[in-house]
């Protein structure tokens, strides 16, 4: 007898929360693929973290539309208590169809990132996901949402919902951003960084992220500092040119992951977040635990990380409150420009293993 877990893939924001699923509840790890298609990961990286042994499903077509196969079998074989799945896909209705015509006893938890700009304000990414929210959500036992707001909405709508926030294990990401000091000082000097204060963003260069607005912004600013614009994607050039028209300083130094991540986060002082549309936004948990001041657009569900002492959130349209709010956070930075460390208020054992405990 085994819980199980489908999702779609390992990422490396929600590692840590998959062996805890595999060690606390006891889940057998099902993912419908080996890749992440829409982000370049390590993949080798990510797995050697993974304590667990991961099974790829196998994709089937009846009368041409897509499922999974073996899944009943799989549920048969491990009967199990309770079953994770993702969000609300083809999967989803799969696992639901066994609990209702095999075993009501089965538990079926919706593992869902929707935002609160999403369920409340309807900016999902696609109708669809708005249409199978309403259809899927009163079939489900319970779900597990990443932001409070979005819980109490489910909470309110659905009369369910449980909050479990994307983030890391503290205990051994710490010392990992400790360990990458070294090539901190490497980028610091590379990039002629030292003895100036920093602003970060680290993402997709998309429209989403709402990276023209950002640009236009800081060149309203009047502090001093570097901004540095970590990632790569599609609107890389056109932010280039843009860059160009104002005279801030800002940086470009393209792609990184793992410990070279960490590395930029130690040398920021001030990290943003500016994106229009965002289900969560884990990158502001890793900004965080860098000692970052995390400015973090109310679009996105990570606000729920931001309290009047770690960050602040704001409007994503306004270029005129993102300028006076970054001014007034490197206001807030001593002259000699001395971090305090770990700026989350959470921890990975409250937030997500007690979680865990209780399903």
């Amino acid at each position: 007898m085994a819980n199980l877990f489908f999702r779609t893939n390992v990422t490396p924001y929600r590692v840590d929360t998959y062996n805890a699923l595999h060690e606390v509840l006891g889940c057998k790890l099902y993912f419908m693929s080996r890749d992440d298609y829409s982000q370049n990961y390590k993949l080798e990286k990510i797995e050697s973290r993974c304590r667990f042994e991961q099974e790829i499903l196998s994709k089937g077509k009846i009368f041409g539309f897509p499922y999974y196969k073996h899944i009943w079998k799989i549920l048969k074989e491990n009967k199990p208590r309770i079953v994770i799945v993702p969000e609300f896909k083809v999967i989803t209705l799969q696992a639901l169809a066994y609990k209702y015509l095999v075993d009501r006893k089965v538990k079926v938890i919706s593992m869902c990132d929707d935002s609160y700009d999403m369920v409340a304000n309807g900016n999902d990414f696609t109708r669809t996901h708005t249409l199978a929210r309403k259809l899927v959500s009163p079939f489900l036992d319970d779900l597990l949402l990443v932001d409070d707001k979005v819980c109490k909405w489910y909470r309110q709508h659905y009369g369910k919902g449980i909050w479990m926030p994307i983030i890391r294990d503290e205990k051994i990401e710490i010392p990992l951003y400790e360990k990458a000091q070294a090539i901190s000082r490497k980028f610091e000097s590379e990039f002629n960084l030292k003895d100036k204060k920093v602003l970060i963003f680290v993402g997709r260069l998309a429209e989403e992220k709402n990276l023209p607005t950002l640009i236009e912004a800081i060149g309203q600013t009047k502090e001093e500092f570097t901004t540095v614009i970590i990632g790569d994607g599609p609107m890389k050039d056109e932010l280039l040119e843009k860059s160009k028209q104002i005279s801030k300083e800002i940086i470009f130094p393209g792609r990184y992951d793992d410990d070279e991540i960490r590395a930029w986060f130690n040398l920021g002082d001030v990290f943003i977040l500016p994106s229009t549309t965002e289900a969560f936004g884990a990158v502001t948990n890793e900004a965080l635990l860098g000692g970052c001041f995390a400015l973090i657009s109310n679009a996105c569900g990570s606000t729920c990380l931001i309290d009047d002492k770690n960050g602040a959130t704001f409007d994503p349209h306004s270029t005129k409150e993102i300028s006076e709010l970054i001014d007034n956070s490197f206001k807030k930075i001593p002259n000699d420009n001395e971090k305090t460390g770990n700026k989350m208020n959470l921890t990975f054992d409250d937030s997500v293993v007690n979680v865990i405990k209780k399903l």
